[in-house]
């Protein structure tokens, strides 16, 4: 079963998936961040060679304890998930072209017909406080969730428009449909 641990979560594959930390392979540090600016890749790129094939593009950010939250950095979060996403499909294309034996096994499908591609954020919050019991602090409590509901809906749209698939995810919303599993290392 292959097994990546990145920024403190641990991702669990069922055998038979091929799994790389795509922005830490040789390939994209030095082939392409290495040489064009603002280029960026997400953290990590696992396949499936099932069928039409699945290829899941993986960026996780931790805001456990982080001094900035996820709902602070909704627009950022959209437009970092945007751009790694497509950065890093150019990148496994590119791979695929000059047969890069690093990223072999998870470029191997990039062109093939009917691949399925999900984009999926993998976003860790502090857990909720006790239940709010003022209508104020129910709107404290409201208004930061509305912005992350509203960041999925954002992204889902954005990608949907250019046929990729979109999940967010977290250790606690996972779904057994995932065929994968994470939670904190």
């Amino acid at each position: 079963m292959p097994t990546i641990t990145e920024k403190g979560i641990r991702l669990d594959f069922p055998a038979g998936w091929a799994v790389v930390k795509y922005d830490d392979t040789d390939f994209y540090r030095q082939r392409i961040a290495g040489r064009m600016q603002q280029v960026r890749g997400v953290d990590v790129v696992a396949y499936r060679p099932v069928a039409a094939g699945q290829l899941l593009l993986i960026e996780i950010k931790d805001y456990r304890i982080s001094a900035l939250t996820a709902e602070q950095r909704v627009s950022e979060l959209r437009q970092t998930v945007l751009q790694k996403s497509l950065n890093t499909l150019s990148g496994l294309y590119t791979a695929q072209r000059v047969a890069n034996e690093e990223l072999r096994t998870v470029a191997a499908g990039i062109q093939q017909p009917g691949l399925y591609i999900e984009v999926v954020l993998f976003l860790e919050r502090p857990p909720l406080p006790a239940a709010p019991v003022t209508t104020a602090e129910k709107f404290r409590r409201q208004n930061p969730q509305s912005a992350v509901e509203n960041l999925e809906l954002k992204l889902t749209s954005a990608l949907a428009a250019l046929g990729l698939a979109f999940k967010l995810r977290s250790s606690t919303t996972m779904r057994a449909t995932d065929f994968w599993t994470a939670r904190a290392a």
